[in-house]
């Protein structure tokens, strides 16, 4: 079966195996409950990888370029619960499903009720994007405590690498017309 993202999460390992799920820990340290668990996948290795590089190539960022409603919110002296709050007024659905890559390697499908609730962990100390399949939407976090929200998206990434492909295969083509064409004229004289 081939990875994509209406079913990249069965592409997930165990989660008490999985080498990153300290990150679903709550403020005692305590691993995610099986009610909580049932809604994160942490990802196979390829898995990851094709999210990693779905983001990387559809290279959308939170800015006015991509999205109608930009808003940033400073978290750098806000407390959990604060940060909690902020997540939560975003508005999107508590079942909703997320991707967050963190590495080429390590990546994750989760509910947005379960970002919030682990935020203490997947926002922490180095950058993070959470989006989901739509991409009518990205949050972005900057190690230095600062959030971007995104909403109602403007650009389509897949849109425009459609038509940049069919323009290099118009190119090509006429290119190949060109040489071939050449090739007549030559053979002519």
């Amino acid at each position: 079966m081939k990875i994509s993202l209406e079913n990249i999460e069965e592409f997930n390992l165990p989660f008490a195996d999985y080498i990153a799920n300290w990150i679903f820990t709550d403020e005692n340290e305590e691993l995610a409950s099986q009610e909580h668990q049932d809604q994160i996948f942490p990802l196979t290795k390829e898995a990851a990888n094709f999210l990693w590089d779905y983001e990387m190539k559809v290279g959308i960022e939170t800015s006015e370029k991509y999205f109608r409603s930009v808003s940033t919110f400073n978290s750098e002296f806000s407390d959990q619960q604060k940060i909690k709050k902020y997540l939560y007024n975003l508005g999107i659905p508590f079942d909703q499903k997320t991707f967050i890559a963190q590495q080429p390697d390590t990546a994750f499908v989760l509910t947005w009720k379960m970002v919030i609730k682990y935020s203490h962990n997947l926002f922490f100390a180095h950058d993070q994007s959470v989006w989901d399949k739509t991409l009518n939407w990205k949050l972005e976090f900057h190690h230095d405590g600062e959030f971007t929200f995104g909403k109602n998206l403007i650009y389509d990434g897949q849109l425009e690498m459609q038509k940049n492909k069919e323009k290099l295969e118009t190119a090509l083509k006429e290119m190949e017309e060109r040489k071939k064409a050449a090739a007549n004229n030559v053979y002519k004289k």
